[in-house]
């Protein structure tokens, strides 16, 4: 007997809530029925702002100014964030003076930097740590530790990154949407902004479950930045390329 749709929608919200996210297969097999169906569903869901549709399925609506820890978010799409992080590498040249943001995304590119010849300043203790081991000329900025997200940040951080410019710049992003960049936290907020203004080009590192997420502070325009992301025939993602460099791999 076909599950209603009242029941569906509510089995939907109760695995998001289980794990965070859920894939179409996923919900197929749970509730026995089309993807047509699924995808209706989830759209409506979204409409409600009960959870974010992203590629292959959906994830939990969050608050504006709720950010997951390191720990969270390293399990998330690692497959996909490897991928990101090498097309990233193949744009660093000899001798470049570069901008590597803390996070997870980004921290996937520090393996592909050992033997390099560059300058890499970083607002990340970790990251800072694996660049040093690897060999890598390694400028890390000062300033207050942001524990969840292993960032330094602050007045201090900021008003080192004021006086660095560098060729490219390597950042992560909370949300993105049609016309801004966003994340949760205001201070970080003003570091990336700092860092977009002062890099010649600069590469936001971004999961597919980033498209359509909008966080607490606008970070910067769109078209200040390139994006690389994996291909998707998401909706958000055919409006961005009119706008920006979209990078996909």
């Amino acid at each position: 007997m076909p599950i209603l749709k009242s029941k569906r929608k509510q089995l939907i919200l109760d695995k998001i809530k289980e794990e965070n996210y859920v894939s179409l297969e996923e919900l197929i097999k749970l509730l026995e029925t089309s993807e047509s169906t699924i995808r209706r569903d989830l759209d409506e869901l979204e409409e409600e702002h009960k959870l974010y549709r992203v590629h292959g399925g959906a994830e939990l609506h969050h608050s504006l100014q709720e950010e997951l820890s390191i720990e969270q978010k390293s399990v998330k799409n690692s497959q996909e964030k490897n991928k990101i992080a090498l097309t990233a590498s193949t744009l660093i040249d000899s001798g470049d003076v570069i901008f590597i943001d803390a996070g997870t995304t980004t921290a996937f590119l520090l393996d592909y930097l050992k033997g390099k010849n560059i300058k890499v300043v970083t607002n990340s203790i970790h990251h800072a740590a694996q660049l040093v081991d690897s060999g890598v000329e390694t400028i890390i900025i000062g300033g207050l530790v942001k524990q969840i997200t292993d960032a330094s940040i602050g007045h201090t951080a900021l008003q080192q990154i004021n006086d660095f410019n560098f060729d490219k710049a390597f950042i992560g992003m909370n949300g993105i949407d049609e016309h801004y960049l966003t994340t949760p936290d205001v201070e970080e907020a003003y570091l990336k902004r700092a860092v977009i203004t002062n890099a010649k080009e600069t590469f936001v590192l971004s999961d597919a479950s980033k498209l359509g997420q909008i966080s607490f502070v606008n970070v910067a325009k769109v078209d200040k930045v390139s994006l690389i992301i994996e291909a998707s025939d998401h909706l958000l993602l055919k409006k961005l390329k009119k706008k920006m460099k979209v990078i996909e791999i």
